[in-house]
């Protein structure tokens, strides 16, 4: 896979009405409300007793924030969207551990303390509090993405990918808030130990990694840290060679409607193909809303793009190709559709300057 350029685009798509995105965006809203439990909560839990994940609440967050910030829609949407976004946070507050982290209720009713686990849990929710205090201003949201930082910085290298990109997403987007080096070095520690080594020469993932919507992750996570590093940092060059190898595995694996083939290893897409796994509910291509949000980084957080249109392109295909019909998904379509929505409206603006 080349890493020095783009790869042109295999189809040609159009990119959708920002009035299309923001109806998308409107009904999940409104999904969302018959699932909502009050106080910053939604959805069922997984495990009796337990709280349901936290990805539920912080995928909401970051939604609702970036259509806040993108603005285009009237007063009672944004008074509920803002009111969404203060109760989420504020929930994710009462919910953070001494440590920093955030528990994953999932499997066992412990909550994984001090897992691996906790590099996603924690991410995501430290993500949604720095989108709540960029809203608010409100400092206690600001500490508490810290203090996940601050675990998330501890904790060693994970074996898995993707939660190491995780990681390098939320320590990127809290050092470009505040400045703060060692969140810094963090993500740039995680991605040189826990993603570089891996990646493959078709500038993927092999394994459970070679799922579309980790590839994305993993994606996500080499934006927030390119974006993050100062002009002329020697960390930039080889990152940018990655990334590049990682952005053209999406165009490859784009389809003409849009969507992405599910898991490109053979070996891995066998192995799910058991009833009894809980992957086998995938086909063999999907929407994904974590490609979306992925391709949205690319394009703000970096300059991949100049001069070549590919990751526009894909990005124009993923969101406007259907959506799932239940417009849930834990979140994740407010998630996609949130930073699309903002998207377009930012590249409207420019174009009529």
């Amino acid at each position: 896979m080349p890493k020095d350029r783009l790869l042109e685009p295999v189809y040609r798509f159009e990119a959708p009405s920002v009035k299309s995105v923001r109806n998308v965006f409107r009904r999940a809203h409104a999904v969302s409300e018959h699932l909502y439990r009050e106080s910053g909560v939604w959805g069922e839990s997984l495990l009796e007793g337990c709280p349901p994940m936290y990805r539920n609440t912080s995928r909401r967050i970051i939604g609702y924030a970036e259509v806040l910030k993108a603005g285009g829609i009237d007063e009672r949407e944004k008074n509920v969207y803002y009111k969404r976004v203060l109760e989420g946070a504020e929930y994710l507050l009462r919910e953070q551990q001494e440590d920093g982290s955030f528990l994953w209720w999932a499997y066992d009713r412990s909550g994984h303390p001090n897992t691996h686990h906790l590099l996603y849990c924690s991410a995501i929710a430290g993500c949604a509090l720095l989108e709540a205090y960029k809203l608010s201003g409100e400092e206690r949201y600001l500490d508490a993405s810290r203090k996940a930082c601050e675990w998330a910085s501890r904790f060693p290298v994970s074996t898995n990918t993707n939660y190491n990109s995780f990681a390098v997403w939320h320590l990127s987007s809290h050092y470009m808030e505040t400045g703060e080096e060692r969140f810094l070095e963090s993500a740039i520690e995680k991605t040189v130990e826990g993603v570089y080594p891996r990646q493959l020469p078709n500038g993927a993932w092999a394994g459970h990694n070679s799922w579309i919507f980790y590839h994305s992750i993993i994606v996500r996570g080499f934006a927030a840290l390119y974006g993050a590093l100062p002009e002329g940092h020697e960390a930039k060059a080889e990152l940018k060679a990655r990334m590049i190898m990682a952005v053209n595995h999406m165009i490859v694996e784009q389809l003409p409607n849009g969507y992405f083939r599910s898991c490109w290893d053979p070996g891995e897409w066998a192995r799910t193909r058991d009833p009894k796994h809980p992957y086998s509910v995938h086909r063999e291509e999907m929407f994904c809303p974590f490609t979306i949000h992925a391709l949205v980084t690319v394009l703000e957080m970096t300059d991949l793009d100049k001069g070549s249109g590919s990751i526009e392109n894909a990005l124009r295909g993923a969101l406007g190709s259907k959506p799932p019909e239940d417009l849930d998904s834990r979140g994740s379509i407010q998630l996609a559709y949130g930073a699309g929505y903002g998207w377009l409206m930012r590249r409207s603006k420019t174009r009529t300057r």
